[in-house]
């Protein structure tokens, strides 16, 4: 199996090296990502500048860092190795990708949104961190865990009938930061956004204004979406993407979550 790792936090962060070591055990893994920071990209390409590319080793798997946007991956993947990847995993992202609201906005969500829409199965992972963790490169949890975890969700839906994925754009996947035997795995519906989003002014050395996008978080979770069940309630989520017949797809996700034996404890 030819396997694609990409992340949208930059070559050198530790989500993705953790993620790539542990996708070794499904087959050949190469990562194709960003040399940098491009949270927030979305589903954006690269059509008015060049992307620059570096071959690089990282923890010994062959990967390439680009100048481009996250889900310029695919493509300059498909370049690179002259294959089309069976599956896409992208993060393991630093900070919670829940909401519609976020997953428009994510370069990691982005990535899998491009394969999904080649019809190439597809995960998005992320784990939520305090705020004072947001763009870190290193994180000080067990990414190790989380990603054996990731790889253990990936390998049971990729076995999924074709007409799973037929429905579906990608898997996207969020963990607690504070994830451990007792977090149960559940396959929950998305949140419709989580920020209040508003500019911070500021004034230059020059007098000048400028401003500064940030958010607060809302006050009043939907309790039966992924959003609230990541933050509050210490769930790992699992959400198919669609932009089709909702209902159907969670239920066929459910079955096979039930089918893996992955929704006891870890």
């Amino acid at each position: 199996m030819n396997i694609q790792v990409s992340n949208d936090d930059g070559v050198h962060s530790s989500g993705i090296t953790s993620l790539a070591k542990a996708a070794c055990k499904l087959g050949d893994v190469t990562i194709v990502t960003p040399e940098t920071q491009q949270t927030a990209q979305g589903k954006s390409l690269t059509f008015n500048s060049p992307i620059r590319i570096h071959k690089i080793d990282e923890a010994g798997i062959q990967t390439y860092a680009h100048s481009g946007k996250p889900a310029d991956s695919l493509i300059l993947y498909e370049q690179l190795t002259g294959k089309t990847p069976d599956v896409v995993l992208s993060g393991i992202n630093g900070g919670e990708n829940t909401s519609i609201h976020s997953i428009l906005t994510s370069g990691t969500c982005g990535i899998a949104m491009e394969a999904g829409l080649r019809n190439i199965p597809a995960f998005a992972f992320s784990l939520d961190v305090p705020e004072e963790y947001f763009f870190a490169k290193s994180l000080p949890f067990d990414l190790d865990k989380v990603a054996s975890l990731a790889i253990d969700i990936a390998e049971a839906f990729v076995q999924a009938p074709q007409d799973f994925w037929n429905r579906i754009l990608f898997i996207n996947v969020n963990f607690p930061h504070n994830m451990d035997e007792n977090s149960k795995i559940e396959v929950v519906g998305l949140e419709t956004y989580k920020y209040i989003n508003y500019l911070v002014e500021r004034i230059d050395p020059k007098g000048e204004k400028y401003y500064w996008l940030w958010g607060d978080k809302r006050k009043d979770w939907q309790r039966d979406k992924d959003s609230y069940k990541v933050l509050f309630d210490n769930k790992i989520t699992i959400t198919p993407v669609t932009f089709g017949i909702y209902e159907k797809t969670l239920n066929a996700a459910r079955e096979v979550l039930r089918k893996s034996g992955l929704n006891g404890n870890h």
